[in-house]
């Protein structure tokens, strides 16, 4: 037979338990596993994970998207940033332009993602070719209304010269590239230290040029005042001249 005091103590710690598991397990509303699985799903955009990142995005120029599904500012851009994604996605030969989304709590393959690329807050929205991994990604910064991101998407997501993309170079400037590639990291850290010297010496140069530039400007300005004065004073001569004449 159980006591009354044990069978108290037996109830208390029941309901404790209950307690404690059902705070344990509670998210708030918005950011359950249910509500977060809609709103990735409802993401019209590419989802990019480490998985299928390099493949989707090789040779391709990028509007990506770094987010969370918890995040309120992220849930005030998906709407123009799904409307940026169908856009391209109905515009004829665009094969070469990707509109994808990045969940920064979605580990590891997300999560991992935004540590390759270094995000420090969300939503981030990085833009340009993805050549090379990624590496001549850029942070946009401008508003994220749908005509402003395509806007920016317009202007911004064409070919540009780089090292992945060597078919959108001049010759010239294809050759020169090339010949970089070539070089060895002694030979190229050679090349880059005799730049930084050409650079600080023409600084140098620079400065002295404005210097002997301000000393003669000094010079002159001196002069003409000197020759205003000169001018003044033989003027007040003459004039006392002419007043002995009349």
């Amino acid at each position: 037979m159980i006591h009354p005091q044990q069978f108290i103590l037996l109830l208390l710690v029941a309901c404790t338990h209950h307690v404690v598991t059902q705070a344990y397990n509670y998210e708030p509303p918005g950011r359950d596993p249910a509500s977060i699985n809609k709103i990735r799903s409802s993401e019209a955009s590419v989802p990019l994970t480490t998985d299928n990142f390099d493949e989707l995005t090789k040779d391709k120029l990028v509007f990506i998207k770094f987010y969370s599904p918890g995040c309120p500012h992220c849930k005030s851009i998906a709407g123009a940033w799904n409307e940026l994604a169908t856009y391209y996605q109905e515009l004829p030969d665009n094969d070469n332009i990707l509109i994808g989304s990045i969940d920064c709590t979605n580990s590891p393959t997300g999560k991992n993602l935004c540590a390759r690329f270094k995000i420090m807050g969300l939503p981030t929205l990085l833009y340009g070719d993805a050549s090379l991994g990624g590496i001549y990604l850029e942070e946009y910064g401008g508003e994220k209304t749908f005509n402003e991101l395509k806007s920016h998407a317009a202007e911004k997501l064409v070919p540009k010269c780089n090292p992945g993309r060597l078919d959108a170079c001049s010759p010239d400037v294809r050759k020169e590239l090339e010949g970089y590639m070539a070089m060895s990291y002694e030979a190229l850290n050679e090349v880059i230290q005799e730049k930084e010297r050409k650079k600080k010496e023409s600084v140098t140069s620079f400065k002295q040029k404005k210097m002997e530039l301000q000393k003669s400007y000094d010079d002159s300005l001196m002069e003409k005042e000197r020759q205003k004065l000169s001018a003044k004073e033989n003027i007040k001569l003459i004039n006392e001249v002419i007043a002995t004449k009349e």
